[in-house]
């Protein structure tokens, strides 16, 4: 059985709608900020009355924390009728980094990444990115697995990150970068090829 940490960061009913849905995808995104500090953010954003909340986050020490339950919805993605059919999760992942005069490695508001966490890659003009760790990874394929059988959505990540225009009639797994024109997320050291592997195995 899979442990999922309900309490620590379940957020308030004024967080999100409570209207039970019916599921077709899953969409992964990456936090963009060092460790839980995007969490810190939704919870002071609109004097703590945002409804962007995504349903899980995965954290890097692989904890996966669950913020609403995932029949209901939220304005994650911002897009009404794909955030209804949709179960978001975000696992903490700084992405993109520059590296500083001084040797440090910072992402896009300035918060230094551990060095032991970079990774040089060349992809759409960025070169350093923060790794997964390897509990982060595994638990995303055991959620994955449990929600879509959960709610009879198919085992199947897409297999790009970038735009696409008709992402939304795809039933599976796909990421929030599928959604946004001219993302540089999600990350390119997931390996989606191995995942999709993962998500078949028994």
């Amino acid at each position: 059985m899979m442990q999922i940490d309900k309490t620590t960061y379940k957020i308030k009913e004024n967080n999100w709608y409570k209207t039970e849905t019916a599921k077709t995808q899953i969409v992964l995104a990456t936090s963009l900020r060092k460790e839980s500090y995007h969490i810190t953010r939704l919870l002071h954003k609109d004097f703590g009355k945002t409804k962007k909340w995504n349903t899980y986050t995965i954290s890097r020490c692989g904890t996966v924390y669950q913020h609403y339950d995932d029949k209901y919805y939220s304005d994650f993605l911002g897009i009404k009728e794909v955030n209804k059919q949709s179960i978001s999760i975000v696992l903490e992942n700084m992405g993109y980094l520059f590296q500083t005069s001084d040797d440090n490695y910072i992402n896009w508001l300035n918060e230094i990444c551990s060095k032991e966490n970079v990774c040089e890659k060349n992809w759409l003009g960025y070169d350093y990115w923060e790794i997964f760790t390897n509990l982060q990874l595994e638990n995303n394929v055991k959620l994955c697995k449990l929600l879509c059988e959960k709610h009879n959505i198919p085992k199947i990540c897409i297999d790009f990150r970038h735009y696409h225009k008709d992402i939304f009639k795809f039933k599976g797994i796909v990421f929030q970068s599928n959604y946004i024109e001219n993302s540089c997320d999600f990350n390119p050291l997931f390996d989606i090829e191995n995942f999709n592997k993962l998500l078949l195995k028994k």
